[in-house]
């Protein structure tokens, strides 16, 4: 997905009731918004919860007239926090970013086929959990279509050391993941 089809700015009435706007706005980055936060360690359930919530905040700041530049980055960003501040006040760490449900999505055709896929996943998921937790939100936000500025933006950090991180991130699971 690319941010070119997301409005760069929404009047307060983009929000009124049955806007298409703003319904186009939210069916195109709820499921993104969802991915980026179950990645970052919410269970389903939780990353429903701060995206709903996101999107709530997202309505009040764009009706009490806040800045409205790049709505994308700044509804990730949010989120993002939100998260952040649902993890530590659970004491979580990013032990298991990626869920284990994921291997029902395997090809189950074969045993064989089945084991392979199984270590393939579980060696990703290793490769993922030895990343600095930088470089795993980089990968992370640019997997959900977000640009390295978008991403800044997101994290709080430069440009270039999006660009940095994301290198390192995918020369790192290349490496581990011997491709």
């Amino acid at each position: 997905m690319s941010g070119d089809s997301v409005p760069f700015t929404l009047s307060a009435s983009a929000f009124s009731t049955g806007s298409r706007e703003a319904a186009k706005l939210f069916e195109e980055l709820r499921k993104p918004l969802l991915r980026y936060l179950v990645c970052l360690g919410l269970s389903p359930d939780e990353a429903q919860d701060v995206s709903q919530d996101a999107f709530l905040s997202l309505h009040r700041h764009v009706t009490s007239g806040g800045a409205q530049e790049n709505i994308r980055s700044w509804l990730f960003r949010v989120a993002h926090n939100q998260a952040r501040n649902r993890q530590t006040s659970y004491d979580r760490r990013f032990a298991t970013p990626l869920d284990a449900s994921r291997d029902d999505m395997l090809d189950h055709a074969t045993p064989e086929r089945e084991l392979l896929a199984k270590e393939k996943f579980r060696q990703l998921q290793t490769a993922i959990r030895s990343l600095t937790e930088a470089e795993r939100e980089c990968l992370l936000l640019r997997a959900e279509g977000l640009r390295y500025r978008e991403i800044g933006e997101v994290l709080g950090i430069a440009t270039s050391t999006v660009a940095d991180s994301v290198d390192r991130a995918i020369r790192k699971l290349a490496e581990k993941c011997n491709v």
